[in-house]
C-alpha cells in the first residue's frame, strides 16, 4: 500500500496545500473539475484569492499541507537566498519606516505622519494633502508610492502634473526615491500602436495635465490602461462651480473624474484646498468620493479625507520651528510728473474703450487686454512702450488689410481682432503661454467696430507712443529710482560685505528684460544676474537656479512668475515684488520659493508701490492693513490673504478704482479686510490637523527605531547579485555604480507590467544631488520595480526550500530550538523561536541570515531532530501558515550560554528602555543610544544584524560589557 498522499485529498475546500503558491501553502475555497483537469480557487498566504486552471499533471504536483514537512536538508545558497527574498518582500513589516530608510532624503516630522498616519491607514486610499506651501508634498507623495510598492499595493502609478513640472517632479522621484517615471511623450506611444494598451509598458508615467485633459483621445488613452495609483499636483485647478442651477465642470476636473473612476487610490494634493466657496469646494471633494455620492462633508480632516497643517505648526524634530518669521515692508514712491502725465492718459484710454462696449461677453474679452495695458503702465515705462507699439502695429496692419479688400471684410472686424480663447480658460494656461497670451491679447482685442473707429483708434495710439517715448528718452523712472535705493541700502550686504542674494518678480517680460539692462548698468560686472521667465527653457531655468544656489557671485535673480512654479529658492531671504500681482494667491506662491525647507533666515519682502495712482493706493492701503493683521494675528495673515481676497474679487476692486469709482467704496471694501483677515486666520486654525508634542516625541523615537532596522545597502547589493547570477542575469560594476546589462525574461514580467530589459546605472547606497548634466542613477532598495520582481522570481524559483528547512547553528545558546517564519491572512508576518517543549518567543527574522550554516559543524540530521522540528512546525502552523523554518543547533556551553542570557535580562530590565527583539542587532534603546549587551570574557565579535546596526546608527550604537554571574 502507497504512503503517498491520494491527490483527491488534497483537493478538498478548505485543505491547506502545497503546490499552488512558491515556498508557501494554500487554502483551496473551490475547486471545478474539467476533464482531467480542474479551476482551482485558492487563498494565498497573504489573503489574496486566485484562480487557476491546472492539468492533470499540475494537479498530481498539489499536495496536503502536512504531507510535506521539513526534512532540514534543502540546499543552504537557496535557502538563504530564498529567506533573504523573503525579508525583502516583508521589508515594510520589519521596518514600519521602510520607505525613510531607503531613500535619498531626511523627512521631517510632519512628512512623516502624513505619510504613515494617514495616507497609509487605509487601502485603497483617496485623500487629499493640503498642507501650506512649501511643506515638502512631493516627498510626502514620493514616500507614499515606495511605501505602497513595497506593500504590493501598487504596481502602476500615474502622476498628473501642471505642464511645467513635469520634468521636475521626474528628476526629485529619480534622485531622492530611486524611482524612474517616463514622462509621457507621443514618442513612448511608437512601436505599441497596435496594442491593447500602448502604455502598459510605462507602469510609472507622469502626464502633463493640460496636455491630457484637453484630448479626448489621449484621456481614453489612459481610461483603457489600469493604474493602482493616481496623484495629482496643484489640486486646485481642479474646478467646478455651480450657474445657477447648472453644474459646470472643467476639463481639468472632468479628467480627475474618470481617474478617481478608474484608479483604487486617488492622491490630490494642494496648497489651497479651499477658495472660500464652499459650494465649490464640496464639489472638489467629490472627487474624493465614488460617483453620485452626494454626502456633505462638514469637516473634512475629521471625515479621514483630508490632512492640513500649517507653517506655523511645522519643526524639526528637535521640536524647533521649521521656518522662520516673514515681514513684508512697502517701498512707496511718486511718479514724476511725466510719469504722471502718461499714466493720466492711458488710463483715460483704457476707461474710455472698456466703456465703449455693452456686450458682456465682449467687454470681458477687451477688458482683459486693456487690462493688461493698465498693469503694464504701473510696471515700467519700457513695458508701457512696447506694448502701446505692438497694439499700434498691429491694429495699423489689421486696418491696412481692411482696406485693400472689399467691405464685406469691415464687417468681419469683431471676429479677426478676437482673442481666441475663452476667458475661463486663461488661468489653464502655463507660465510660459500666459506670458505669450498676454502680450497677444493686449496688442488684439479692441472695442472698435468699424474701420473709421478703428483709425481713431491707432491715432490715439500714436499719440500715447510719441509721449511713452518721450518717458523713456527723458530717463525718468521712479520706480526704478526706488528699487536702486534699496539695492544700494546697507540691508543689501552681509557682515563680511558680500552683497546677499535677492530674489526680484516682475509681471512682464518687457520690464524684466528693461531691469536685467539697468542692473547691468547698476552694480559692478562681479554680481551676476540670472533670469527666468516663460520663455526659459528647463535646463536653463535650472542652470540659473544652480548659479544662485551654489555661485557666491550670483547674487541677483530676475523672475516672472514662471519661477513661482516648483522652483526652490530658498538660498536666497530678500525679495522684491517690483510688480504686485493682482492675484493675491500668487504673493504667497512667490513669498513660499524662499519661505520654505531649509530656510533657517528672517525672510524679507518689499513691495514697490505707487502712492499716487489708482490702483496703487489700492495696494498701498491693502498691505498697510495686511501689515497690521501680521503684527497682530502672526504670519498666517500672508496665508489667508488669497481666501480673503480672491482673484475675482481684488481684480474688482482694482479694476472699480481705475473706472474712478467714489473713493468711500473702495474704503468701505478695504475696511473689512482686517475683520475678513482675523475671521479667515480663526477658521483656519480650527480646520487644520495637528501635530502634538506627544505626537513629536513618539515620531522621534519611530524614526529611530526605523533608521536602526533600515537595510544596509549590501543587503540588496548582496542579493540583487546573486538573484541576478541564479536567474541567468547580467551586472557588473561600472564607476560608483552598477549597470545591468541584462534582465531576464522571467525577472521583466514577474509584476505584471514588463521592466526595462536593462538599466544603465543603479546604486545601491544613497547619495547626495545628482549633477545637472547626468542621468541619475537608480536607487535600488525595497519596493523599487527590480528589487520587487527579483523577490517574486527567487521566490517562485526556490521558494520550496524555506520549508524544507535548514540546519543553523547559535553560538550563545546551549539548547536546541526551532526557528520558524509565519504569515497571517492578513498579510502580517512573525518570526518565532521555538523551544522545547514548544514555548516560543518571538524574534527578528534577521537571525535566519545571522546565524552560521550548522550543517558545516555536523552534517548529521537524525530522524529525531527532523520529527521535533516537525513537531515545532505544527504547532506554528496552529496560528498561522508556516513559510520558513530552521532547526538551530544550540552549540554553547551553558556557562557561556547563561551569562548571555543575564548580559540581556539586566539591560532589558533598565527603566524607559525599549526592548528589541532577539536577533534584532541591539538589545535597548536607553536615552537615545541603541546598546548591546555583552558579557565578560566573551567574544564581542558582531553578528551580520549588529554589524548592520551599527553602521546604521554610528556613535549612537554601543556595546556594554555586562559582567557574567
Amino acid at each position: 500500500m502507497s504512503d503517498l498522499p491520494d491527490p483527491a485529498d488534497a483537493m478538498t475546500v478548505g485543505a491547506r496545500v502545497h503546490g499552488l503558491v512558491e515556498g508557501a501553502s494554500a487554502e483551496i475555497v473551490e475547486v471545478t473539475h474539467v476533464g482531467t483537469g480542474a479551476y482551482v480557487r485558492f487563498k494565498g498566504p497573504l489573503g489574496l484569492t486566485e484562480t487557476r486552471m491546472l492539468s492533470a499533471e499540475a494537479l498530481a504536483d498539489v499536495v496536503l499541507a502536512d504531507a510535506c514537512g521539513p526534512t532540514l536538508d534543502a540546499d543552504p545558497e537557496e535557502f538563504l537566498l530564498a529567506v533573504e527574498a523573503l525579508r525583502v518582500r516583508h521589508a515594510h513589516t520589519l521596518n514600519p519606516l521602510l520607505a525613510v530608510s531607503s531613500s535619498n532624503v531626511e523627512p521631517l516630522p510632519h512628512q512623516v505622519q502624513a505619510v504613515y498616519d494617514h495616507l497609509l491607514r487605509d487601502h485603497p486610499q483617496r485623500f487629499l494633502l493640503a498642507d501650506d506651501p512649501g511643506a515638502g508634498k512631493t516627498v510626502m507623495a514620493g514616500l507614499y508610492i515606495k511605501e505602497a510598492m513595497a506593500r504590493g499595493w501598487v504596481r502602476r502609478c500615474l502622476i498628473v502634473v501642471p505642464g511645467s513640472l513635469a520634468e521636475q517632479w521626474q528628476d526629485e522621484l529619480s534622485e531622492k526615491f530611486g524611482l524612474w517615471f517616463d514622462v509621457f511623450d507621443t514618442s513612448l506611444l511608437q512601436g505599441h500602436e497596435d496594442d491593447d494598451d500602448p502604455l502598459l509598458h510605462a507602469p510609472l508615467l507622469i502626464v502633463r495635465l493640460d496636455q491630457f485633459s484637453r484630448n479626448r483621445r489621449l484621456m481614453d488613452l489612459v481610461s483603457g490602461s489600469s493604474y493602482d495609483l493616481a496623484v495629482l499636483d496643484e489640486a486646485h485647478k481642479l474646478t467646478a462651480r455651480m450657474w445657477g442651477s447648472k453644474l459646470i465642470k472643467s476639463k481639468r476636473y472632468e479628467f480627475a473624474e474618470r481617474l478617481r473612476d478608474l484608479c483604487p487610490n486617488l492622491l490630490l494634493m494642494t496648497a489651497t484646498p479651499h477658495n472660500g466657496k464652499e459650494a465649490e469646494f464640496q464639489l472638489f471633494l467629490g472627487l474624493l468620493r465614488d460617483a453620485g455620492h452626494e454626502t456633505y462633508v462638514g469637516d473634512a480632516t475629521a471625515a479621514g479625507l483630508m490632512r492640513r497643517l500649517v507653517k506655523e505648526q511645522l519643526v524639526h524634530l528637535d521640536g524647533s520651528r521649521l521656518f522662520p518669521e516673514r515681514r513684508a515692508s512697502t517701498v512707496a514712491y511718486r511718479l514724476s510728473a511725466r510719469e504722471h502725465d502718461l499714466y493720466d492718459d492711458v488710463s483715460t484710454y483704457v476707461r474710455e474703450e472698456m466703456n465703449k462696449v455693452s456686450d458682456e461677453e465682449q467687454k470681458r474679452t477687451v477688458g482683459f487686454a486693456l487690462l493688461v495695458l493698465q498693469r503694464r503702465l504701473a510696471s515700467s515705462p519700457e513695458a508701457i512702450l512696447r506694448s502701446l507699439s505692438r497694439r499700434r502695429d498691429r491694429l495699423r496692419d489689421e486696418a491696412q488689410r481692411i482696406r485693400t479688400a472689399d467691405e464685406r471684410l469691415a464687417a468681419s472686424l469683431a471676429a479677426s481682432l478676437g482673442l481666441g480663447i475663452a476667458q475661463e480658460d486663461v488661468d489653464e494656461l502655463s507660465s510660459a503661454d500666459a506670458e505669450a497670451f498676454e502680450d497677444d491679447s493686449s496688442s488684439v482685442a479692441t472695442a472698435s467696430r468699424t474701420i473709421e473707429e478703428l483709425e481713431t483708434e491707432i491715432l490715439h495710439l500714436d499719440r500715447l507712443v510719441r509721449k511713452a517715448e518721450a518717458v523713456r528718452a527723458a530717463n525718468v523712472d521712479a520706480k526704478w529710482e526706488a528699487l536702486r535705493g534699496l539695492l544700494t541700502s546697507e540691508q543689501m550686504y552681509d557682515e563680511d560685505g558680500a552683497r546677499r542674494k535677492i530674489i526680484i518678480f516682475t509681471e512682464h517680460r518687457d520690464t524684466l528684460d528693461y531691469l536685467e539692462q539697468r542692473l547691468s548698468d547698476l552694480l559692478p560686472p562681479s554680481a551676476g544676474i540670472v533670469v527666468i521667465h516663460g520663455a526659459v527653457s528647463r535646463t536653463d531655468r535650472r542652470l540659473a537656479q544652480v548659479r544662485l544656489t551654489q555661485e557666491p557671485s550670483t547674487s541677483i535673480l530676475l523672475a516672472t512668475d514662471a519661477a513661482g512654479e516648483g522652483v526652490n529658492l530658498q538660498v536666497a531671504h530678500l525679495m522684491v515684488n517690483y510688480d504686485i500681482p493682482w492675484n493675491p494667491n500668487r504673493l504667497e506662491q512667490r513669498f513660499g520659493r524662499i519661505h520654505r525647507i531649509g530656510q533657517r533666515r528672517i525672510c524679507h519682502l518689499w513691495n514697490l508701490v505707487a502712492v499716487d495712482t489708482r490702483e496703487g493706493d489700492v495696494f498701498h492701503t491693502l498691505l498697510g492693513k495686511l501689515e497690521v493683521q501680521r503684527e497682530a494675528l502672526g504670519d498666517q495673515v500672508f496665508d489667508v490673504l488669497g481666501q480673503v481676497l480672491t482673484d475675482a474679487s481684488l481684480g474688482q476692486l482694482l479694476t472699480r478704482a481705475l473706472d474712478g469709482a467714489d473713493a468711500g467704496e473702495i474704503e468701505s471694501a478695504l475696511g473689512r479686510v482686517s475683520s475678513d483677515l482675523e475671521q479667515a486666520v480663526r477658521e483656519r486654525t480650527a480646520s487644520v490637523s495637528t501635530l502634538t508634542p506627544e505626537e513629536l516625541a513618539v515620531l522621534r523615537r519611530d524614526m529611530d527605531l526605523a533608521r536602526a532596522s533600515s537595510f544596509q545597502p549590501d543587503v540588496i547589493r548582496d542579493f540583487t547579485l546573486a538573484a541576478l547570477s541564479r536567474l541567468r542575469g547580467e551586472i557588473r560594476p561600472i564607476g560608483d555604480g552598477w549597470r545591468v546589462d541584462h534582465v531576464p525574461e522571467r525577472v521583466r514580467n514577474a509584476l505584471g507590467s514588463p521592466l526595462p530589459t536593462r538599466y544603465d546605472e543603479v546604486v545601491f547606497a544613497q547619495t547626495g544631488s545628482t549633477p545637472l548634466s547626468m542621468v541619475p542613477a537608480e536607487l535600488l532598495a525595497p519596493g523599487h520595480p527590480l528589487v520587487s520582481a527579483l523577490t517574486e522570481s527567487v521566490l517562485a524559483l526556490h521558494g520550496a526550500s524555506l520549508t524544507r528547512g535548514i540546519v543553523l547553528a547559535d553560538d550563545r545558546s546551549c539548547v536546541d530550538y526551532t526557528l520558524v517564519w509565519v504569515a497571517s491572512d492578513d498579510g502580517s508576518v512573525a518570526c518565532l523561536r521555538m523551544w522545547p517543549g514548544l514555548e516560543s518567543e518571538p524574534v527578528d527574522p534577521a537571525l535566519f541570515t545571522s546565524l552560521t550554516v550548522g550543517a558545516s559543524l555536523d552534517p548529521i540530521v537524525d530522524d529525531g531532530v527532523v520529527a521535533a522540528t516537525a513537531m515545532a512546525v505544527e504547532a506554528a502552523s496552529s496560528l498561522a501558515t508556516v513559510v520558513a523554518l530552521a532547526h538551530v543547533r544550540g552549540v554553547a556551553e551553558p556557562s557561556v550560554a547563561a551569562v548571555w542570557r543575564a548580559a540581556r535580562a539586566g539591560l532589558v530590565a533598565e527603566p524607559g528602555a525599549v526592548v528589541a527583539l532577539p536577533g534584532q542587532g541591539w538589545d535597548a534603546l536607553i536615552d537615545g543610544e541603541f546598546i548591546r549587551a555583552v558579557p565578560t570574557g566573551a567574544c564581542e565579535a558582531l553578528r551580520r544584524a549588529e554589524r548592520h546596526t551599527a553602521a546604521n546608527i554610528g556613535e549612537r550604537y554601543r556595546t556594554v560589557v555586562v559582567p557574567g554571574q
